[in-house]
C-alpha cells in the first residue's frame, strides 16, 4: 500500500473508485456524491467532503478496506481507480503524459490575416521560441504591405499553449517601450527593455479553457502592462513550473513544482478571468479558426423555405403608388422592379463570437482615440 496521503488524494481515490464502479456495474450506485461503503469499520459520503476541515479517513485503511470487501475489483483495478481520480482531481496541476508524446514541431504562429483593412489577426498555435521573432516578422510585413494604416490588433491565443516562459517574456516585451516587470519563472526573469519600436496599437487579446501555460502567462503579462483586453473564456490555470517523473510504463507524471509570478509577483492559481466573458463551445471555436465567417447556427429566418423569403424581399407598395398603378391599368406586379433597390453584394460578417466582439470593440477604439483631446 502507498504512504499516507493528503485529504485531497483521498478524496481523488474515492472517486475514482466510484467511476469504476459505475463503469463496471459492481455494484447500485445512486449518486458518486452519495458514495458510501458499508462496512464494520468505515462509512464514507461526500458529506465528509463538503468541509475541507473536516477530519478524513486513512487513506491505508480505506483502501484495504476496499481491497478486501468490494466485490469484482482486482488489486490493479483499485490502484488504477486510486490513480485517476487523484490526477483528475488534483488537475491541471498533475498530469500524465504518454510515452510517445515527444517534442512538438508546431509553427508558433497560423497565418496572420488583416480585418476590415486595418485590423491586424495574429493566432499564436503555441508558445515557443522562435514565437517573438516570427510574432514581429508577421506584424512587420502586414504593417509594410497593408494599403491602410494598422488601427488595432487581436492576439488569440484560443488553444495556444508551451512551457517556454522566456518566449512568452520575449513575445510580450514587443509591446512594452519601457521597463517592466514582465514574468520570473524559477530559473529566470525577465523584464521589458527600453524600445522606440514597440507596437503600441490598441489590442484584444482572445482566450479559451484551452489556453494553457506560458499562453497564459502571455496573456496575463499583456493585461498586467495594460496593453490590451482579455475576451473569451476562463483559462485552464497551467501557468507553472512543471517536472516530469518517469513512470515504470514509459509514460510521465508531470508535476507542477512551483508557480509562475508576472509583474509584482502574482499568479495564476485559477487561470484568467476575462475582462470580458463570450461563452461559445469548444467545438464551434475550432470551426471558427478554420472559417471565422461560417454561420454555424442560422438564425431561424435564414431556415425558411425560398418561396417565403422572396416573399419578404419583396419591395413594398405604399397606398400612393397603388393607386397610381391603377388608374394606369397596370398590375403592380408588372414594375416591381423599378421600385425594388438595386442588390448590393453584402461584405462578409464575422461569424466568430469573440473574433467579432474584439473587432467591435478596436473599431470603436479606433473611432474615439483620433477625437479624444491630447
Amino acid at each position: 500500500m502507498r504512504k499516507r496521503m493528503t485529504l485531497l488524494a483521498l478524496l481523488g481515490a474515492l472517486v475514482g473508485v466510484a467511476a469504476l464502479a459505475q463503469t463496471t456495474n459492481v455494484y447500485s450506485i445512486q449518486a458518486v456524491s452519495h458514495l458510501q461503503i458499508n462496512t464494520n469499520s468505515i462509512v464514507a459520503t461526500s458529506n465528509c467532503c463538503d468541509d475541507p476541515a473536516a477530519p478524513m479517513p486513512n487513506f491505508q485503511e480505506v483502501c484495504q478496506i476496499l481491497g478486501s470487501n468490494l466485490a469484482g475489483i482486482s488489486a490493479n483495478e483499485l490502484d488504477d481507480a486510486a490513480v485517476q481520480g487523484l490526477i483528475r482531481e488534483l488537475s491541471p496541476r498533475v498530469s500524465l503524459v504518454s510515452a510517445d508524446a515527444g517534442s512538438s514541431n508546431t509553427i508558433p504562429l497560423a497565418e496572420p490575416r488583416v480585418f476590415d483593412d486595418s485590423f491586424a489577426y495574429v493566432r499564436v498555435a503555441s508558445v515557443t521560441s522562435n514565437l517573438p521573432e516570427a510574432f514581429r516578422a508577421a506584424y512587420h510585413q502586414m504593417t509594410e504591405s497593408n494599403k491602410t494604416k494598422i488601427k488595432g490588433l487581436v492576439l488569440d491565443l484560443r488553444f495556444a499553449g508551451g512551457l517556454d516562459y522566456a518566449a512568452a517574456a520575449k513575445m510580450a516585451d514587443c509591446f512594452l517601450s519601457s521597463d517592466h516587470p514582465l514574468l520570473d519563472w524559477q530559473t529566470g526573469s525577465a523584464h521589458a527593455t527600453l524600445k522606440a519600436d514597440a507596437i503600441t496599437v490598441p489590442t484584444a487579446i482572445l482566450v479559451n479553457s484551452q489556453t494553457t501555460g506560458a499562453a497564459e502567462a502571455l496573456a496575463a503579462v499583456l493585461r498586467d502592462a495594460e496593453v490590451g483586453l482579455i475576451l473569451g473564456g476562463q483559462t485552464a490555470g497551467q501557468a507553472s513550473i512543471f517536472k516530469e517523473f518517469p513512470l515504470h510504463d514509459g509514460s510521465k507524471l508531470r508535476v507542477a513544482v512551483a508557480p509562475v509570478h508576472f509583474g509584482a509577483g502574482k499568479t495564476l492559481p485559477h487561470g484568467i478571468t476575462p475582462d470580458i466573458a463570450v461563452n461559445t463551445s469548444l467545438e464551434d471555436e475550432r470551426a471558427y479558426l478554420q472559417d471565422p465567417f461560417k454561420v454555424l447556427h442560422p438564425h431561424p429566418v435564414a431556415k425558411m423555405n425560398s418561396a417565403v423569403r422572396d416573399f419578404m424581399d419583396e419591395p413594398r407598395m405604399n397606398e400612393v403608388e397603388l393607386i397610381r398603378e391603377h388608374n394606369n391599368g397596370n398590375a403592380p406586379a408588372e414594375n416591381t422592379a423599378r421600385n425594388a433597390p438595386e442588390a448590393v453584394e453584402a461584405a462578409p460578417v464575422v461569424a466568430d463570437p469573440a473574433l467579432g466582439r474584439a473587432l467591435d470593440l478596436l473599431i470603436g477604439l479606433a473611432v474615439v482615440q483620433p477625437n479624444r483631446p491630447g
